[in-house]
């Protein structure tokens, strides 16, 4: 910052350190933020919905086949039949 004091004169001036290119580069940021914000809202929204899909999903299979509910599996496990067929 420089101070002038000739006589009459009562001014402050600073040089401009600013050029045009940095401030291009500046707006460019900013559009790219905000470009990136609506990104990451669109992709948590995209999340919701798809926890809802499978929700949804488990759901439904669970109450049109309730025999592959875990809940209600009932089966020990025999290692001595490990290598055979399940069917």
């Amino acid at each position: 910052m420089a101070v002038n004091f000739r006589q009459g004169v009562s001014s402050f001036t600073q040089p401009s350190t600013f050029s045009a290119s940095q401030f291009d580069k500046l707006i460019e940021n900013q559009q790219l933020h905000a470009e990136l914000n609506m990104w990451c809202q669109k992709y948590a929204h995209l999340e919701d919905e798809l926890k809802v899909i499978m929700e949804q999903s488990a759901s439904m299979l669970q109450r049109d086949n309730p025999s592959t509910s875990t809940t209600q599996f009932d089966h020990q496990y025999d290692p001595e039949h490990d290598d055979q067929p399940l069917s």
